[in-house]
């Protein structure tokens, strides 16, 4: 842990971080930031077969704001076309016409719409979440004598 809290204190510019425990987060800052800066989220625990090294496990992605967002636009839609989709099912059944049904498949394109502005997303910050992995191969990669 000391390697990394070494690293943090020379970060460049365009990174912040800060440690909690063994729970490491990093985040793209100053004029760098936009909609879809990632932010890396690790811990460092140590290895319960071998005591002599640490076990490193990580997550890289959007922002929770851009993460929970996604989430109540899919889930929005899903509900939305579940329950008039639903409707529409039930007046066919009982024997009445009812377009609501093409709400589904209007739905599914929204949610593919959804999906490929969340690629595009991705697309735009993937110079930053390189810099991100290589700050974690930095502090995590090193010699015995480094």
């Amino acid at each position: 842990m000391d390697r990394i809290e070494v690293l943090l204190k020379d970060l460049p510019d365009n990174i912040r971080g800060h440690i909690v425990n063994n729970h490491v987060t990093l985040d793209i800052a100053g004029e760098d930031v936009h909609y879809w800066s990632p932010q890396l989220n690790f811990r460092i625990e140590p290895d319960e077969e071998d005591h002599n090294h640490s076990v490193v496990s990580g997550l890289i992605g959007p922002r929770p704001a851009v993460w929970s967002l996604f989430m109540f636009i899919y889930a929005a839609i899903g509900i939305v076309a579940f329950f008039v989709s639903l409707f529409a099912v039930s007046k066919i059944l009982l024997g009445k016409s009812s377009n609501l049904i093409f709400v589904f498949p209007v739905a599914l394109l929204f949610m593919l719409t959804a999906y490929l502005v969340g690629k595009y997303g991705e697309k735009l910050a993937k110079d930053q979440v390189n810099l991100l992995k290589q700050f974690v191969r930095d502090a995590v990669y090193f010699d015995k004598d480094g």
